[in-house]
């Protein structure tokens, strides 16, 4: 048992939902409350939250009552919706998780799609000063800025982020709060880091990256994350963090208990365990 533990606290650690589960599911244990909170997550990093939600409401009534758990469940309904505070941490979170297993290629995707996500929020509240902003309105797509641009502003750069960034450049009157996030998204470092992101596999090219290359060009990944957070404070975006973090713990209580409970059940001489 506690040679089974260490594995899974590992996994956990790791944000690896997907391993930790599988390691459950071969013990028989996947209904247990542990592995439920686990196999929702595994769905949540991968933003879908639909799945994830549906699976947490699969706890027994007595974890449905644990707070974490509740708000979880809150937090998901939020994603599902698209709200911004929710949906852009969820989005640093998952670039923490690159990190932290080292997935360099995948972080600069993350990187590129935080980057397209916060020029849209800015267009768009500028745009729609008063109206409820979620990531699930239709101006959000590519094609609905593009046409806004071209047929208001005159802007007929079919790339976005140049539309956009000529569209701030000459239009946009909120200075003071847009353009300390404009010259960061457009700094030296923040385009040689992009241009990681293009010539790798997920991009145009065959390159690997290395954490060596992005402390080359950004300094330590976790300043990714610096800068982007306080871009979303900038805007008002309330960042919440160590989401995974709390609800790693709570497995991890769970889990404890979950074993006790199954060795109890099946005896501790049973082979999965040995």
């Amino acid at each position: 048992m506690v040679e089974s533990m260490q594995v899974m606290k590992k996994l956990i650690e790791r944000y690896d939902y997907c391993g930790a589960y599988e390691v459950l599911k071969d013990k028989g244990m996947e209904n247990m409350d542990s592995a439920v909170i686990i196999n929702s997550c595994r769905y949540a990093v991968n933003f879908d939250f639909y799945t994830a939600r549906k699976h947490l409401r699969r706890l027994s009534e007595s974890a449905q009552k644990y707070p974490v758990c509740v708000d979880l469940m809150a937090n998901l309904e939020s994603l599902n919706d698209g709200q911004p505070d929710v949906l852009m941490s969820e989005l640093l979170e998952n670039l923490k998780f690159q990190i932290v297993n080292e997935e360099y290629i995948d972080f600069l995707g993350r990187v590129y799609r935080f980057k397209e996500a916060i020029y849209k929020f800015m267009f768009i509240k500028s745009q729609l000063p008063d109206r409820n902003f979620t990531f699930q309105m239709r101006f959000l797509q590519k094609k609905e800025i593009l046409k806004i641009l071209r047929n208001h502003y005159k802007i007929f750069n079919n790339n976005l982020i140049f539309a956009l960034n000529s569209y701030f450049r000459k239009y946009d009157k909120n200075t003071a709060v847009v353009d300390p996030i404009i010259k960061l998204m457009n700094s030296e470092k923040m385009n040689q880091l992009i241009e990681l992101r293009h010539n790798s596999l997920i991009g145009h090219g065959f390159k690997g990256v290395s954490a060596e290359e992005i402390q080359r060009v950004y300094g330590n990944p976790y300043n990714v994350l610096d800068d982007f957070r306080a871009c979303l404070m900038s805007l008002g975006i309330e960042v919440q963090r160590y989401k995974y973090s709390i609800v790693n713990e709570l497995i991890l209580e769970l889990l404890a208990q979950d074993y006790k409970t199954f060795f109890k059940i099946n005896n501790s001489s049973n082979a999965n365990f040995e």
